[in-house]
């Protein structure tokens, strides 16, 4: 036993300085100081830059083949800077520019630089931070962080909560769960008790992110029981056609516990008229939760925060930092509007991780209020952002894509050959681009085309978007040095590419039908 134990503990055994040697060699102070200085020179390098560039996308089986070429096919590898260096240009090389005026494609930003200095110390340093003595300080930063925009929402200290999760997806589906526990109060336990008079349902809008939708079935309520509510000609949903499809699906014995609105739908960027939608979800006793994960970062602008109108009467909402306040993915806000639902959410505690009484730290933490176990302190890049910068830093970013987006749309819609049908709220934009000639679907089907060649060609990056039947393009502005001439450019490569495409194909003649934007109302 004692042998055992002495090669345990740093003895005479060789063949345990032998182990430690080779395993110490991953953990080596000197090449991580190598590999940090490195990446550092190269990420300033990239920062730097002023390149117009999107995406240069790789076939994957020459990507894989990339990738496994820089795969030692030793057993127990050493660092090598080279091979370092190489991965982390793979890595550069198969990533959206997200720091190039080029990227206009999607809503994740390019983040403030020294919050991508603290991931890694982060990293380094862990603070999970679901449980206090775990995540000290990260639990401190929620409570900071909920301080700050309980005030731009309105409501009073002390009267409601906030908790962070990795994602809306996730921030969504535990808003829904408090919602459903409420309604169904024995459900955690008990599950969905059959033979009730009504089914429960959920009712989400027409252009509710996708992730909106799964939640029926995720936690039980099944997919039948989602409920898609008309919208009107600024694709928000209509309270009043709403209000006659709710009694339509109660007629059929549906009854809605939770309404889903947006403040941001990802297609438009369009916001639901929150507090309509909150006297109807008050007048038949259902939850309001607002998927705020793209335009709730609005509530840090006294310009932009009146777009939000009505925010504070939903029963929770969430938003993504990650998105419109620019620090390092994922990192999102989930509020509820009343003290103490949040831990409702997932009413359960186990021993190893829950204390059975509450004290001073307990009472900051919030590993009973989320799915998570160990959770990534992400709070602490956006307090880390707030504490150096302020508020002022996000506010300006955030009007400057606004702005530039509203200029972008007057651009477009002056120009004869695109269509911009519908004025953005955020920094979200659809357009179609329309030669002379080309109409119906093949107008649509045209969209799509350009899309890839666009991607392709690497220089600019955006997403396409169908909506009523019809393919349209999709720009969202996320960097704050895109300018108008960025704009012209990016109109100038997609007629160039138009060009092309017609010019090889002897379908462009194709007059199926006209096209149109039909209003919901």
């Amino acid at each position: 036993m004692m042998d055992k134990l002495h090669a345990f503990d740093g003895g005479s055994s060789c063949r345990f300085q032998t182990f430690t040697s080779e395993t110490e060699s991953s953990f080596d102070v000197r090449d991580f100081t190598a590999a940090a200085h490195w990446a550092v020179e190269r990420l300033a390098d990239m920062l730097s830059r002023d390149d117009v560039e999107g995406l240069r996308l790789q076939r994957p089986a020459d990507l894989m083949a990339s990738a496994r070429n820089l795969m030692t096919a030793a057993d127990l590898g050493r660092f090598d800077v080279r091979r370092f260096a190489d991965i982390v240009e793979l890595y550069l090389e198969t990533g959206i520019r997200v720091n190039s005026r080029g990227y206009m494609g999607r809503q994740f930003s390019s983040v403030m630089p020294v919050t991508a200095v603290f991931e890694m110390i982060a990293a380094m340093a862990p603070q999970p931070a679901s449980y206090y003595e775990a995540g000290q300080l990260a639990n401190v930063a929620d409570r900071l962080i909920e301080e700050v925009f309980g005030r731009f929402i309105g409501w009073a200290p002390g009267s409601f909560e906030m908790v962070t999760t990795s994602g809306a997806s996730l921030a969504n589906m535990t808003a829904a769960l408090v919602a459903r526990n409420r309604y169904l109060s024995g459900s955690w336990n008990g599950g969905l008790a059959a033979g009730r008079s009504t089914r429960p349902a959920i009712a989400i809008g027409q252009d509710a992110h996708f992730s909106v939708s799964r939640i029926a079935g995720i936690i039980g309520i099944g997919q039948n029981q989602v409920i898609r509510l008309p919208l009107n000609d600024r694709r928000q949903i209509c309270p009043e056609r709403a209000a006659a499809t709710l009694d339509e699906a109660a007629a059929q014995g549906l009854d809605i516990f939770c309404l889903i609105a947006s403040a941001g739908t990802t297609a438009i960027g369009a916001n639901d008229p929150l507090p309509e939608l909150a006297a109807l979800a008050k007048r038949r006793g259902a939850w309001l939760h607002v998927d705020a994960a793209h335009n709730g970062a609005f509530l840090v602008s006294d310009r932009l925060r009146p777009r939000l109108a009505g925010l504070e009467l939903a029963d929770s909402f969430c938003l993504d930092a990650h998105k419109a306040l620019f620090v390092p993915a994922l990192c999102t806000l989930l509020f509820y509007r009343e003290k103490g639902l949040a831990e409702t959410a997932f009413p359960q505690k186990d021993s190893y991780v829950f204390d059975p009484f509450e004290d001073e730290m307990t009472a900051v933490q919030s590993g009973v209020k989320n799915f998570e176990c160990t959770k990534r302190p992400a709070i602490l890049n956006l307090w880390l952002a707030w504490s150096l910068y302020g508020p002022r830093a996000f506010a300006d970013k955030l009007e400057r894509l606004v702005t530039m987006t509203e200029a972008a749309h007057q651009y477009l819609a002056d120009q004869p050959d695109f269509i911009v049908p519908y004025r953005p709220e955020s920094n979200i934009l659809c357009f179609v681009h329309q030669p002379l000639g080309v109409c119906g679907n093949r107008l649509s089907s045209l969209q799509l085309e350009l899309r890839n060649r666009v991607r392709a060609a690497g220089r600019y990056l955006l997403s396409k978007v169908d909506m009523d039947g019809q393919t349209m393009l999709r720009m969202v502005l996320m960097n704050h040095r895109i300018g108008l001439s960025d704009i012209a450019g990016m109109a100038a490569e997609i007629r160039r590419h138009a060009r092309e495409i017609l010019a090889n194909n002897a379908t462009h003649g194709e007059q199926n039908r006209p096209f149109r934007f039909e209003p919901q109302e």
